[in-house]
């Protein structure tokens, strides 16, 4: 079955989320609001053409990040801003209640199974250490698997 990359995308970053120590609500707010970065950077990408210089960014660790609740600290492992202590992107707050509707709206209730069940297999068989680092995770997993057919 031919799914487009975008609810690939929110399903695999769910179930990284989940891996490194977010809660299941929480994970599902990642989840939609990477897509949704993605997205926009896909089509800035498009339009504007690709970047010539990549900013260094210093990462704490998961279990720093889990003694943190600031808005600017609590999602940095994806280079996420937060608001009101959920993760935000462009000019919307994401809940897990966005994530849920997405995906009930497009899919029956076997495709996102299968959709879910893809996505943890793959997240279940990637190093710890790939998914604390965004690039490596975007070469490594995302490069690899966001053509996949399900």
């Amino acid at each position: 079955m031919k799914i487009s990359r975008f609810p690939k995308m929110m399903v695999l970053q769910k179930h990284r989320a989940q891996k490194l120590w977010f809660s299941h609500d929480e994970a599902k707010a990642i989840g939609i609001a990477e897509a949704t970065k993605y997205a926009i950077f896909k089509n800035i990408r498009l339009s504007w053409g690709t970047r010539t210089n990549k900013d260094e960014v210093v990462l704490a660790s998961p279990q720093k990040l889990k003694q943190m609740v600031s808005d600017e600290t609590k999602y940095q492992i994806f280079w996420l801003k937060a608001k009101d202590n959920k993760p935000f992107v462009g000019t919307r707050i994401f809940t897990s209640q966005d994530y849920d509707n997405y995906l009930k709206l497009r899919f029956d209730s076997q495709t996102i199974k299968l959709l879910d069940d893809w996505a943890k297999n793959i997240i279940d068989k990637t190093p710890i250490q790939i998914l604390e680092n965004e690039q490596k995770f975007f070469s490594k997993v995302w490069k690899v698997h966001r053509d996949d057919e399900l």
